[in-house]
């Protein structure tokens, strides 16, 4: 079957219909996603709570990159291409707690700063340890990293723009929030069979909510949506009264942030940093979601839920943390249930005929130029 090249594809197109269906499922494209959006942006790979004591090690695979995110013994966080110096098999396949990394193929041994500690019978029938000058250039590949409200960003391709610059519009719009005392309750793996991308599509589609997930929002507080464009790549949602006009989550309020302005106090706001981090700020509680392609119509999701401070973190809110986590996730299980769904039907010829709606889809058009910008760049 001929499909459409994504150069083809028509921005004004795109701005009434959205993408078209075949991005979402075909495999060519998702090859040139790896490259084009995955590697030469910031994507993120996990959270650094992950990972919260030394020799912690989060392996994570994500369009076509294995990759682990280690704890060092300092207590800084490393990013590595997970493949040994030698023959590039993997060193870790799940999280686990280690001293040093030990490749399962031929037994060389890694620090958890990367360095290459030892390699048996190096010389072959000489045996000596591995000399200082051959471990040189033989530690484990770094990759340019950084850590943003605790959550690991990489850039595979080493040559985007600082992620600083990235990040600075959504963090001058946060500065209110002291992300400094943000405590994780819990992070769970989801994986579904859907496109990356109407994952990503359907966390900036407030629309959808009250009707899909009543139990956290009503039409009425729906209609108060105001769309954030922060930057060419971060996009978001404003609920100005999103969470004081809907049912409290759990029976004892979670202690909101710590010295948040009082006409805060309801504010919801969610935003979808390009290309596959979704992030979640309540007035006591944030939510990550971090999507991880593995195929045209497999995605991988770590979903995060973190309380805003030591005192929310406390044993006097065990219960209310496990009722928050648990709404939570029913939340996102509601959201892969419809996914898994969708992808037969949205990725059908029919599908380009659908119209978005200007009242409600203007962020989700938005995302579609965004990934179509960066795939028709040169």
């Amino acid at each position: 079957m001929t499909t459409i090249d994504v150069q083809n594809i028509e921005t004004e197109s795109v701005t009434k219909h959205g993408l078209p269906g075949f991005v979402f499922a075909d495999d060519a494209v998702y090859e040139q996603e790896k490259e084009k959006v995955f590697a030469q942006g910031w994507a993120s790979i996990g959270v650094g709570q992950q990972i919260e004591k030394p020799g912690d090690i989060l392996p994570v695979r994500m369009a076509g990159v294995s990759l682990i995110a280690i704890r060092a013994k300092d207590g800084s966080i490393g990013v590595f291409h997970n493949v040994c110096r030698h023959k590039s098999a993997p060193l870790v396949d799940e999280p686990c707690n280690k001293r040093t990394l030990v490749c399962p193929y031929h037994k060389w041994s890694f620090k958890l700063d990367g360095e290459l500690m030892g390699a048996p019978r190096f010389y072959g029938n000489e045996n000596k340890p591995i000399s200082t000058e051959d471990k040189a250039d033989k530690g484990l590949i770094p990759v340019r990293f950084a850590v943003w409200w605790d959550i690991i960003f990489v850039n595979v391709s080493g040559d985007a723009q600082p992620f600083e610059e990235f990040i600075q519009p959504l963090d001058e719009l946060l500065s209110e929030y002291p992300k400094e005392g943000l405590q994780r309750v819990s992070s769970t793996d989801y994986s579904g069979e859907v496109n990356w991308k109407l994952a990503v599509d359907n966390f900036l589609d407030g629309y959808h909510v009250p009707f899909v997930h009543s139990q956290a929002c009503s039409i009425e507080s729906a209609l108060g949506q105001e769309d954030l464009f922060l930057s060419d790549d971060i996009v978001g949602l404003r609920l100005a009264n999103g969470a004081s006009n809907k049912p409290a989550k759990t029976a004892k309020q979670i202690p909101h942030w710590p010295g948040l302005a009082e006409e805060k106090m309801g504010t919801q706001q969610w935003f979808g940093i390009f290309p596959n981090t979704l992030f979640f700020v309540d007035p006591v509680w944030v939510q990550t979601i971090v999507v991880k392609p593995t195929g045209a119509a497999k995605t991988d999701e770590t979903l995060s839920i973190y309380v805003t401070s030591e005192e929310a973190a406390s044993d006097e809110y065990t219960a209310e943390r496990a009722r928050l986590s648990d709404v939570l996730n029913e939340v996102n299980e509601q959201d892969i249930e419809l996914l898994d769904k969708l992808q037969h039907t949205r990725t059908s010829k029919v599908a380009d005929q659908g119209h978005l709606v200007q009242a409600w889809d203007q962020v989700n058009m938005s995302f579609h130029q965004m990934w179509l910008r960066k795939m028709q760049s040169k």
